[in-house]
């Protein structure tokens, strides 16, 4: 078989223990916009759950099991946590993003990267994803709204567009490329059709992608790079072709204590690897589970020729709350939902002709290239009226003192098994649906119905959210 043997090449004599590796267990984090650290331990043990802590991060939880599973709970619909693999968390910390600076995520879906990035700049400054599949779009936009990110802007352009449309923009850039997932023996590697030529086809897209990061950040700017692959045609030798051709030095990782970390490669089968690449960070899936996964980080030292573009970036106002066209909105929703329109003083606000969406004070201007969405979903424009997204009504909480109802036990989980149940009522009303005061969704009554959106059907465990 044609993976075994590049395996063999790979590894070595480590191939059986890469083939005997156990998968990485189940890893949770805690969404610091919706919950803290001590309240989501003690959810953790109401639940029963044996867990560890992340070696890293502090506000990740390694599952022994997850036979709940977590992702019925109420808090997970809440956005309270996010499921993120152990490996999976490194990337954004060796890129050490910072509050009020400009930051981009160059392959963002499906977010969790992008969240835990959110989350390290304390939801402030200016946050730009991208991602070139629209098929990934609607998922990794539910995960950012479910998790109250509101710095940031979504772009769905190719990624390696945007070092030519926003060149030297950014004071740090992730680059979590696509890659070949050869990271571990999984049944998936064992039935599709594998062959060394998709590397090069792979390494290709890697390498102009980290090309337009190194054209997009900011001179004495940080560029992450990382693959969730071992093979050495996706890092090293991807590294080494920029290290000869581009104004980057490599920089150490973090000295993270992990029995599966080992440096980057200095050599493979004739190849001769520059030595800085050693400071770069490899994972193994043994002896600790954990996915295989390679991270280097980079600093730009001086600037490059970026040929222009033929059609240069388009930039878009954003409005304070007390603007014209923004201010007749928050009163709608303070007359609705009695959230007071001081509230969203610290925000500004972009609004089209079906949605209003609340972001940061840094983003005074946002791109209109690929434009997808900006910050938070906050409420959509019926007839007469603005309704709560529900993940603004969950962020809001306690600001929304009007049209609220509260839902009884049976209720929860009919809406969140079935997406409706019973109430009297025959005039189409929205509440936003509240338990034990604290609100879930927004959800629309009519004909005796309330209905609720929901990502999928919950098997709700019953805790004392429930």
């Amino acid at each position: 078989m044609e993976l075994i043997a590049y395996l063999k090449a790979l590894l070595g004599d480590e191939l059986p223990d890469f083939l005997a590796a156990v998968p990485e267990p189940p890893t949770v984090a805690v969404n610091s916009f919706k919950c803290d650290r001590r309240s989501f331990e003690n959810k953790l043990k109401q639940w029963g759950m044996t867990y560890a802590p992340h070696p890293v991060d502090p506000a990740s939880y390694i599952l022994a099991s997850d036979p709940l599973p977590l992702s019925h709970t109420l808090s997970f619909l809440m956005g309270e946590f996010r499921y993120q693999g152990i490996s999976s968390q490194l990337p954004a910390l060796a890129l050490d993003p910072q509050p009020d600076e400009t930051v981009l995520d160059l392959a963002a879906a499906p977010g969790g990267k992008s969240i835990q990035v959110a989350a390290l700049m304390k939801n402030r400054g200016r946050l730009l994803l991208n991602d070139s599949s629209i098929k990934r779009m609607e998922p990794l936009m539910a995960n950012l709204s479910r998790a109250a990110v509101a710095n940031d802007v979504l772009l769905n352009l190719p990624g390696q567009m945007i070092g030519r449309l926003l060149p030297e923009f950014f004071d740090r850039v992730l680059v979590d490329a696509p890659c070949s997932g050869l990271n571990f023996y999984t049944a998936r590697l064992q039935r599709q059709h594998w062959n060394v030529h998709y590397l090069q086809t792979i390494a290709n897209i890697q390498e102009q992608l980290l090309i337009s990061a190194i054209k997009a950040a900011k001179i004495n700017g940080v560029i992450v790079y990382s693959t969730c692959s071992m093979t050495p045609e996706e890092n090293e030798m991807v590294l080494q072709r920029i290290l000869q051709r581009y104004p980057v030095m490599v920089e150490p990782v973090p000295d993270w204590k992990l029995s599966s970390a080992r440096p980057g490669w200095s050599h493979h089968q004739g190849y001769v690897f520059p030595v800085a690449l050693q400071r770069a960070l490899r994972i193994y899936p043994f002896p600790d589970p954990m996915e295989g996964f390679f991270i280097v980080r980079l600093r730009k030292t001086a600037g490059l020729p970026i040929r222009p573009v033929n059609h240069p970036v388009r930039w878009l106002p954003t409005q304070p709350f007390d603007d014209p066209q923004i201010s007749p909105i928050l009163a709608n929703l303070h007359q609705l939902w009695g959230i007071e329109p001081s509230f969203f003083a610290p925000y500004r606000f972009r609004v089209n002709t079906h949605k209003l969406w609340l972001t940061t004070n840094a983003w005074l201007t946002i791109p209109d290239s690929g434009l997808v969405k900006t910050g938070l979903p906050l409420a959509v424009k019926k007839s007469h009226f603005w309704k709560l997204t529900s993940s603004a009504a969950q962020w809001l909480g306690a600001q929304i003192t009007r049209s609220l109802m509260e839902l009884s036990s049976d209720q929860l989980h009919q809406l969140l098994s079935k997406g409706e149940t019973t109430n009297p009522g025959e005039a189409l009303r929205y509440y936003a649906a509240t338990r034990h005061g604290k609100p879930i969704g927004v959800v629309s009554q009519s004909h005796g119905k309330l209905k609720l959106k929901i990502p999928h059907p919950f098997r709700l465990v019953q805790d004392t959210d429930v």
